[in-house]
């Protein structure tokens, strides 16, 4: 557990430590109230021993504190009984920071957790006093601190790989012998201030921990009267202002807070959220009051010195050498020089926290932080006759800053306003971004919400500009057909500005170039799989702009256009730079606030081009269309275009919160639906161009024509629709505009239609074509196998309902193409076998029906009699055709009754004949009587229906037992 001035471990404390992340997920132990201050001195401590801190009893002012034993905390590992945290500003400074905290171990998973103590201190102006350590067993108190081998001062610099010293100690404990049910209480001061705050009393106290649920928290502050200490704290949250009086010249003010639920680190939440759980002190009056103040340090760095005047007469050289010494010129060569030449690295030992180094020690060093770098940005245009001035800011709260309590502590960054002459627009620059390019316009520093300018006279929090206006991107994406039955190419080219392009510099320097191609084609990636990529992505300055172009080839792959009507071609798309910011992570609805990253404009344009005419000729006023949404955090803008041979989509999508109010994930979420199939949607493709989509009609006109005056002989509806299926298969396959597989998918169209036809000849051809372009599709096998069986070629029928059966096992279609093939190959056994399978696996009425008919034959002709009558019927309770057939076979129906079941409502159903008829005659063949079965196999293809599978096979049988 870690005591300091805040969780951050200084993240509010010192300009440019902005890793906060990191400070949140550390357990914390704040403080807790106590009765009246005592104005007496502390006690001397004992002399810092070698290990580099002392041991003492508490100071006498602190008004101890204990656990509440009336508050029920949830279950945990570690549950925090007390966060107890008193402060002393003595009037004679050396403010004491007493820190006291009890936990209880429940759980042998809090162990760990819960053996280690940490306090980190600044030894320049702090000294650590250790009061109590010691662990609570069974009532029995085992003191811990006589073990002075158990702390262990360490130097750590946590912060060194972000190129940044400060100096800090950590002293670290790890308890020995620890058992679950063990209470642990310690108790530790810090004495001393910062001398960089001018005497001023500031902190930051947190009300949660990370370590566990806490019981009771209790922050006591004892000050002189006299001085004005302003607090705040959020009372929503159940922080309340326990205790406040004045006696003796001393004022004592204490907060509590109740049953606090553990602390867990949401990097989704907004930063005024996170931050709610401070209690802020500051003695400073307002925002001027700290102006002034931060107004006096950068002054110290200011002093004008020779090693400044000639870094300055360089770059103005260097502008009348290139021929613009402009203004502009010289603020873009500083700026240079302070984020490139001068490279980032802080020491923030003491005061150095928030004093800037000087111009000189910066210049000889050629190294400094944030703050350094903006003193010496400053300083150097004033030299160069351009306007300047620091700005504090906080790169985490940001805008949420202007809630915080006017004090340094609300920020933690440095950056520069300067105003170029004879413009009213401040530009703020930041001098630590040393991946920054181009004019500095470009340069401009976006959402960064609220800044403190360090000038004297300043009153208030400036506004700085806003993300919403920063333009992120602008992608144009091509889709290239010359030819629709060919693989196509894809081109995106992107132009990234700002932030994202210093991101995208930053991973080029630091990145393997094998690893940032890939991270480069990701997303085009994870959006067309069948992608590949041509070459290496190209990447290039954009000149005068702080800005990166990025160039991706891809080939689509012969596989980019769907086929699934067998009419339309269907190419996905998806505006990926304008989906990718609307993303939500993937988590249950928020009931806390959330922020939403990279607010900013996106602009991308996808077009479709092609070589043939694609499309019909838009009409006048048909071509374009729109599609507009706006609502609280965002706006939406798509404008379409259509021609003969093109498509395009033009979308911007201007990203204007960077938060989602707490309760309004919802309303979010339903705005994210709106829009989202307008994002990822498909193009659709006629098969025919528009002139032999003109032609096809034609010919369908005189095909029904024809088959009106009975030139072409129908016999059924489905014939018709037949003829007319094969006739669009063929003007498709005419065309030659379809890419392999969807070729294949009307091949296989067209010879199914020849099967329907009773022309199998012409089908084999078909499937077979079909097969070379799409050699593992299930479909064309299954086609292909009852296309054999229709040519009498069953081995061929059982090779390819096996191949479609090992690409597609729950396709029952050619399970039932392979038991006719070996009923008629005469391969009975495996015909029965098989059946049994389907028939205890099929869940459909019909199936069942047919399998129970086939069932039947297969067991008549196997000689098992009571095996054919054992077959069951549907378990439907009025079970539809053809159980009619089964009860013909079972003789439970005669002829004529069967009949009867074949029509519907009083019409005749050629196709139910057909089967009838063909079914009848097989048990007839079963019974021996070969006269009544050429009777009934003539009346079934009297029926004409070719299209059904009996139809072939009655055909095929009349023809092997012969007509007389």
């Amino acid at each position: 557990m870690t005591i300091t001035a805040s969780r951050t471990q200084r993240g509010l404390l010192a300009l440019c430590s902005l890793s906060l992340a990191a400070g949140l997920a550390m357990a914390q132990v704040p403080a807790k109230p106590a009765p009246k201050p005592a104005p007496a001195k502390a006690p001397a401590t004992k002399a810092a021993a070698p290990e580099g801190y002392s041991v003492a009893p508490a100071p006498a002012w602190v008004a101890p504190q204990s656990p509440d034993p009336s508050i029920t905390l949830p279950a945990a590992p570690v549950q925090v009984l007390l966060m107890d945290h008193q402060t002393r500003v003595d009037p004679a400074g050396g403010t004491w920071r007493y820190q006291h905290a009890v936990r209880q171990i429940t759980d042998s998973a809090g162990l760990q957790q819960g053996s280690q103590i940490q306090v980190d201190f600044d030894p320049s102006y702090q000294r650590l006093v250790f009061h109590r350590l010691e662990i609570w067993r069974e009532g029995k108190r085992i003191d811990k601190l006589a073990d002075r081998k158990l702390v262990k001062l360490l130097h750590r610099e946590p912060n060194l790989e972000r190129q940044m010293v400060d100096g800090r100690m950590t002293a670290s404990v790890v308890l020995d012998d620890l058992r679950v049910g063990d209470r642990i209480e310690w108790a530790a001061s810090l004495v001393g201030d910062n001398p960089v705050f001018d005497g001023k009393f500031v902190d930051q106290e947190w009300t949660s921990a990370s370590l566990g649920p806490v019981g009771l928290v209790n922050v006591r502050l004892l000050a002189p009267a006299a001085r004005e200490i302003r607090h705040r704290e959020r009372t929503a949250l159940g922080i309340e202002v326990a205790q406040q009086t004045t006696k003796d010249g001393w004022r004592e003010t204490t907060f509590r807070r109740r049953a606090v639920a553990q602390f867990h680190y949401d990097p989704l939440l907004p930063p005024g959220e996170m931050l709610a759980d401070q209690i802020e002190f500051s003695e400073f009056a307002d925002w001027a009051d700290v102006a002034a103040w931060a107004q006096r340090l950068f002054a110290k760095a200011g002093a004008s010195s020779d090693a400044l005047a000639a870094q300055a007469e360089a770059i103005r050289a260097k502008a009348q050498a290139a021929g613009r010494d402009t203004p502009e010129e010289r603020l873009r060569l500083a700026l240079d020089f302070v984020q490139r030449d001068i490279r980032y690295f802080g020491t923030e030992m003491g005061a150095n926290s928030h004093q800037p180094a000087t111009a000189d020690t910066v210049l000889k060093q050629r190294f400094g932080d944030c703050k350094d770098k903006a003193a010496l940005l400053v300083n150097l245009l004033k030299q160069l006759d351009i306007e300047a001035a620091p700005v504090l800011v906080s790169a985490y709260a940001r805008d949420a800053v202007q809630a915080r309590l006017p004090s340094p502590l609300a920020f933690d960054h440095a950056i520069a306003t300067v105003t170029l002459p004879g413009t009213d627009t401040p530009l703020w620059l930041d001098g630590t971004r040393g991946q920054q390019s181009g004019a500095p316009q470009t340069r401009q520093s976006y959402g960064l919400g609220r800044g403190l300018i360090a000038r004297s006279g300043v009153t208030a929090l400036s506004t700085m500009p806003p993300a919403r206006e920063a333009l992120r991107s602008e992608t144009t994406a091509t889709l290239r057909f010359p030819r629709l039955a060919e693989e196509g190419s894809f081109e995106s080219v992107t132009v990234y500005h700002g932030e994202m392009a210093e991101w995208l510099r930053a991973a080029r320097d630091s990145m393997p170039a094998e690893e940032l191609q890939k991270a480069l084609i990701g997303e085009i990636s994870r959006a067309w799989p069948s992608f590949s990529q041509q070459g290496q992505a190209l990447i290039e300055e954009v000149d005068g702009s702080n800005a990166l172009k990025v160039s991706l080839r891809f080939g689509t792959g012969a596989n980019y256009w769907r086929f699934p009507d067998k009419r339309t071609l269907v190419g996905d798309f998806i505006l990926l730079d304008l989906i990718v910011p609307l993303r939500l992570p993937n988590q249950t609805p928020r009931t806390e606030a959330m922020q939403i990253g990279g607010p900013g404009r996106y602009l991308y344009k996808l077009r479709f081009e092609f070589g043939e005419d694609a499309f019909a000729p838009p009409s006048a006023g048909n071509g374009t269309g729109r599609f507009d949404e706006t609502n609280d955090w965002f706006a939406l803008h798509l404008r379409y275009a259509s021609a003969a041979r093109s498509q395009q989509v033009d979308g911007e999508l201007a990203l204007n919160a960077d938060e989602i109010a707490a309760g309004k994930w919802s309303a979010y979420r339903d705005k994210l639906t709106k829009v989202l199939p307008r994002l990822g949607s498909a193009l659709t493709v006629p098969a025919l161009a528009p002139a032999q989509l003109a032609g096809l009609r034609k010919s369908l006109d005189e095909l029904g024509d024809s088959i009106k005056r009975g030139t072409v002989k129908v016999t059924t509806a489905e014939q018709v629709s037949v003829r007319t299926r094969l006739l669009i298969a063929d003007r498709e396959l005419e065309a030659n505009r379809l890419p392999p597989k969807p070729r294949a998918q009307v091949l296989q169209e067209r010879g199914v239609q020849l099967d329907l036809l009773g022309l199998p000849d012409g089908g084999k051809l078909a499937f077979e074509e079909a097969l070379k372009l799409d050699p593992d599709n299930a479909e064309i096998h299954g086609a292909l196998a009852a296309n054999a069986l229709m040519r009498r070629q069953d081995a061929e029928a059982v090779e390819h309902a096996d191949r479609a059966l090992a690409l597609a096992p729950s396709d029952t279609g050619p399970r039932y193409t392979r038991v006719w093939a070996n009923y008629f190959g005469n391969q009975l056994p495996a015909a029965r076998d098989e059946l049994k399978d389907i028939l205890q696996t099929s869940p459909a009425e019909v199936e069942r029906s047919y399998g129970g008919i086939w069932l039947y034959l297969v067991s008549r002709r196997l000689g098992d009699e009571a095996g054919a009558q054992a077959v069951q019927p549907p378990s439907d309770s009025q079970p539809a055709w053809p159980y009619a057939v089964l009860q013909l076979m079972q003789g439970r129906l005669d002829l004529d009754g069967a009949l009867v079941a074949a029509r519907e409502d009083a019409k005749a159903r050629p196709g139910r004949e057909c089967e009838l008829y063909f079914y009848a005659a097989q048990k007839a063949l079963a019974d021996q009587d070969l006269a009544k079965a050429r009777g009934y196999l003539r009346k079934s293809l009297d029926t004409g229906v070719v299209e059904f599978n009996e139809y072939s096979m009655a055909k095929r049988e009349l023809e092997r037992i012969g007509t007389r």
